[in-house]
Formats: structure tokens, C-alpha cells, sequence
């Protein structure tokens, strides 16, 4: 479990935040005073822990100045989440599709596949078709 843990936290920026606010044992309107930035708010400091937004360079520096890491340690979990994105987008999106209909990841996976397939059959079908019809003149 700790090394599924660890591997999270490399990856996952929001989390890695998470895990540091939580150490240092500060809550979310805590944190925000230590930051004394003026346009920031708790809501941002929950955003950028659910990985919904990414703070700024000048609120990352602020950030390891509190938790005393590296400002180099958050930028590479910063760039290593957003490479991940595009995959975590797929994953969050097929266990949304599978609790809805009540199956299992593999299962939404299949039908996933299933819907993908038959979706590139009819956008075939459909360009051969329109490709064959004679174009009109106003």
C-alpha cells in the first residue's frame, strides 16, 4: 500500500499538495494565510488539490517556500501529472461510465470499445455516402 502510495504521489500533483498540506498539519484557510497572496482563496488551494487547476509559478515558489522542498520537486510532479492527464481523463471517464451502469472497469472497457467501433463504422458509412451524392449549386 505505501509504495501504491508513493507511486500516486509522484504522479499526481494534487495529491502530492495534499500529502504535504497534511504533514505539516495546516488546514486549507491556514494555508492560505501562509501564502498571503491577495487574489487567492480556499477554493483554489481545493482545486489545485483535486488537480481541477494548477497554481501559478510565483504561488509554486510561495509553496516550497512553506513546505521547504525544491520549487525543481513541484515543477517535475506538476509536469509529470499533466503528462498523465490525458490518461487519468480516460481512466476518471471510464469509472464514471461503469459506476453508472452498474459494471466493472473491464466491462465499461469492452463496451467502450464496442461504441468507439461502431461510431468509426458509421462515420465511414456516412463520409461514403455524402462523398457519392452530387454536390448542389446553391
Amino acid at each position: 500500500m505505501k509504495r501504491f502510495k508513493e507511486k500516486l504521489l509522484e504522479n499526481d500533483f494534487g495529491a502530492y499538495l495534499y500529502d504535504l498540506r497534511c504533514k505539516k498539519q495546516y488546514t486549507i484557510e491556514e494555508l492560505v494565510q501562509r501564502l498571503n497572496i491577495e487574489s487567492l482563496q480556499a477554493k483554489n488551494i481545493r482545486k489545485w488539490e483535486h488537480d481541477l487547476e494548477f497554481p501559478d509559478l510565483n504561488q509554486m515558489y510561495k509553496i516550497s517556500e512553506i513546505y521547504q522542498i525544491p520549487i525543481e520537486e513541484l515543477m517535475q510532479v506538476k509536469t509529470q501529472t499533466l503528462q498523465e492527464g490525458v490518461k487519468g481523463i480516460h481512466k476518471e471517464l471510464i469509472r464514471i461510465i461503469g459506476y453508472l451502469l452498474g459494471f466493472s472497469i473491464y466491462g465499461t472497457i469492452i463496451i467502450s470499445y464496442i461504441i468507439i467501433f461502431f461510431a468509426l463504422v458509421w462515420a465511414f458509412c456516412f463520409f461514403i455516402t455524402a462523398s457519392n451524392r452530387p454536390m448542389s449549386m446553391f
